[in-house]
């Protein structure tokens, strides 16, 4: 600071006189010429604002404060005053005598000295002198006081104490009510933050971001206290920071419907310990500023995007979210104002390259104050409320699917939808599911969350998932019955083969009146054969027909697990089946029609075709069955000669049995009856089939043959009338046997023919013993 001559002793007895609070002193001197001739007004305030103890009594100094800046100190001199007595005041006198005896140029030093030995500020303390604006000079000497005092002791009553005269200028008046009182009562509704969480000077609460305050304010707010804080504190710091800044390029509003926004989406243990609890209780209790139009409209948005922000699902927040929704239709109404409906708002949603573009605050289309926006939000409300009971979901994805989904992700989502999870199927009934498929169209028509969804698209997720979990009479309700069904045969057709698949594949037993099979047989005769009767029910039919044949018999596939429908399919060679079947189950060779029939069924029905009917179908996918043609009888779908053949197998299996069992009777019988009188068919397919199987029963030794045979003590004896009959029997049986032998090598490959006559050599021999032993 550079002085006129003689200038630093007059400021040196100033900041002196200001150490010591002697204000009636200092008028004196600021009023002399001892001062005027070297100094100004403005160093007058500048030591004044610098050297008065902080603590010192605003009242004591406010009033010649205010006379310098308004240049008024000599307007309290009474005329009839002697001037030549203030003339005469000896003012070097009233100095300490060790800074009287000094020269100009030390007083200089030292005060430069004094000067720098002040605390640093991080803001600008000299005042600039106004003089034609007194108020305006007033207003920054307080400012800068009020900013230097709270950073070096930081007690607000200090600042208030000054502020609060009621002389001091309009412009510090209100920046008491805008800020200082805010803070005042921030700090009195949470003053464990008093000292210990305090981020700014009082200076910052006018200089720094709108946005950082705003959050200070509120950085302790809940559900119970956010009407108050908003409207004690908050509004009028907002109210004073938009005055002040003269601008509403960057409203402070703007930055405080920011913050209810990102508040929105802070989560919590429930609704009123959440970040959407807390904007939730504001909305219901506050209009949003109240003196300006613009920023009502903007606070409406800021509603609806916070509803969008809520990432909960569950009714506690769908209610809470329908009470904003309805509470922005109030406020929107009470504007006065026509809004002009956005009819178009999805075709502005997808101008965007993805949803979180699209959803970002304040830009979003969606986010608009207007009527239409407001019937999205509800619509969207309720579809998530709707959803949730049966899958969790937010208004996030409902926004999604409406305005950014696929028709395939519309499809999967729904079909995650209606099957919901396995332990919440059990619990619907068929009001459940009628009221779920309700939803769904309105999900489509007015919602518009599944718009992409054709009507038989919803039909066929539906119909698909009844079926799965047999509900029987409501499918026939909805999809039989009527003269005008929803879907088509062909589509219905489908379903039903898909669903039987599932319940047979998860039948625990192969008994048709019980259990999944017995509700694979129920979803299979919703149809078939009085409404339909294509080539693949027909086989899904004989499947389920021999299954059931198959119960009746004691048959694993797996050791120690009793046979399974889903075995069977696995298996997928009904003739090995039948084989095991025949060795387990004692006689069962004697059921031959029935081995037959069981063994045709399963080769027809195993060749049935099923369709994936939960994909969604492509834009170009046939949605006729692949093989629609009716059928009078299997055997007109079974060529003819593979039908035969199937049966010449299972009599071949059965031949085996009985001579496993030692039935060599039914086994000739089986030969001759069976295969002799087919033998030049049987040969065009199979050439090796009867010889074969004749020259394995030709050949078989029943392991009771040693007790036909006398023995040579008997023989001596003579054969008992018992032993007579065995042996006649037994020669009976070997010249079956032979014949069949002999048949075997009629039609034999000749290599095989020597080894068939040996047998037939030797069983000629024996005879010829026999009749020996009977003679």
């Amino acid at each position: 600071m550079v002085d006129p001559p003689g200038g630093a002793r007059p400021k040196l007895l100033a900041t002196y006189l200001a150490s010591l609070s002697d204000t009636d002193k200092l008028r004196q001197l600021f009023k002399s010429e001892y001062w005027s001739t070297t100094c100004s007004s403005a160093d007058a305030l500048e030591i004044l604002l610098k050297f008065l103890p902080e603590a010192a009594d605003p009242a004591s100094y406010f009033d010649l404060v205010s006379d310098i800046a308004n240049n008024t100190l000599d307007e309290d001199d009474d005329p009839d005053t002697n001037n030549d007595s203030m003339e005469q005041f000896q003012f070097d006198e009233l100095m300490p005598s060790g800074l009287r005896q000094l020269d100009d140029k030390i007083a200089e030093r030292v005060l430069s000295n004094l000067y720098e030995s002040l605390a640093p500020s991080p803001f600008t303390a000299k005042i600039e002198f106004y003089k034609d604006n007194p108020e305006l000079t007033l207003s920054s000497w307080v400012f800068a006081r009020v900013y230097l005092a709270d950073y070096s002791l930081g007690v607000l009553t200090l600042a208030d104490d000054l502020v609060s005269l009621s002389s001091v200028p309009a412009p510090v008046k209100q920046w008491r009510q805008g800020v200082l009182n805010p803070l005042k009562k921030y700090l009195s509704y949470y003053p464990q933050n008093y000292g210990t969480n305090k981020p700014f000077n009082l200076h910052d609460f006018t200089a720094v971001d709108p946005t950082r305050v705003i959050e200070y304010f509120l950085s302790h707010t809940s559900a119970k206290s956010i009407s108050r804080d908003v409207t004690s504190i908050v509004t009028p710091y907002i109210d004073y920071i938009s005055e002040a800044s003269g601008t509403q390029k960057l409203h402070p509003w703007r930055k405080f419907f920011e913050w209810m926004v990102t508040k929105a989406a802070a989560k919590g243990s429930n609704l009123s310990a959440s970040g959407f609890g807390v904007i939730v209780e504001l909305v219901k209790s506050w209009s949003g500023p109240d003196f300006d139009g613009a920023m009502q409209f903007e606070y409406i948005s800021a509603v609806i995007a916070s509803c969008y922000q809520c990432q909960e699902a569950s009714s506690e927040y769908f209610e809470a979210m329908h009470a904003m929704q309805k509470r922005a239709a109030v406020l929107l109404s009470n504007t006065g104002k026509v809004v002009i409906d956005d009819k178009d708002i999805t075709h502005k949603m997808q101008d965007y390259s993805s949803f979180d573009n699209a959803v970002k605050f304040p830009g979003s289309p969606l986010f608009q104050a207007s009527d239409s926006n407001l019937h999205i939000l509800d619509a969207l409300i309720t579809s998530a409320s709707m959803i949730s009971v049966y899958v969790p979901t937010d208004l996030q994805a409902m926004a999604r699917l409406r305005f950014f989904s696929s028709h395939e992700a519309e499809y999967q989502f729904l079909l995650k939808v209606v099957r919901g999870s396995s332990k919440e199927y059990a619990y619907r009934d068929d009001s459940n599911w009628r009221a779920l498929r309700s939803g769904a169209r309105w999900l489509k028509n007015k919602s518009m969350v599944l718009s992409k969804l054709s009507d038989t698209d919803i039909e066929n997720i539906f119909l698909g998932a009844l079926l799965d979990f047999g509900r029987i009479a409501l499918v026939s309700e909805i999809y039989v019955d009527p003269i005008h069904a929803p879907l088509n045969i062909a589509d219905i057709e489908k379903h039903v083969l898909k669903a039987f698949e599932e319940h047979y594949d998860n039948a625990s037993n192969c008994n048709a009146t019980r259990g999944s099979l017995k509700t694979a047989a129920q979803v299979l005769h919703l149809i078939y054969p009085n409404m339909t009767t294509s080539a693949n029910l027909e086989k899904a039919d004989m499947l389920l027909k021999a299954t059931h044949e198959l119960s009746k018999y004691s048959l694993t596939l797996i050791h120690g697990t009793p046979l399974m429908p889903i075995q069977i399919r696995a298996n997928g060679d009904p003739e090995q089946i039948i084989s095991l079947l025949l060795q387990s189950n004692d006689k069962a060779y004697l059921q031959i029609e029935e081995m037959i029939s069981i063994t045709k069924r399963l080769i027809y029905g195993l060749t049935l075709e099923f369709y994936n009917v939960l994909a969604p179908p492509s834009k170009h996918s046939d949605t006729s069955m692949s093989d629609t043609s009716l059928s009078n009888s299997m055997e007109s779908i079974v060529v003819a000669e593979n039908s035969s053949m199937v049966d010449y197998r299972v009599v071949r299996t059965c031949i085996y049995s009985a001579l496993a069992a030692d039935d060599f009777s039914t086994a000739h019988n089986y030969c001759m009856n069976r295969l002799w009188s087919h033998a030049s068919e049987i040969s065009r397919f199979d050439p090796d089939l009867v010889w074969q199987v004749f020259f394995a029963a030709g050949r078989y030794v029943s392991p009771n043959v040693s007790l036909v045979m006398p023995s040579p003590g008997q023989l001596k004896r003579g054969l008992s009338p018992m032993m007579a009959l065995q042996v006649q029997s037994r020669i009976k049986t070997l010249r079956l046997q032979m014949d069949l032998l002999a048949r075997a090598m009629d039609i034999c490959p000749e290599r095989d023919m020597f080894e068939i006559l040996n047998i037939w050599q030797d069983f000629e021999v024996q005879i010829a013993q026999y009749l020996d032993c009977l003679h």
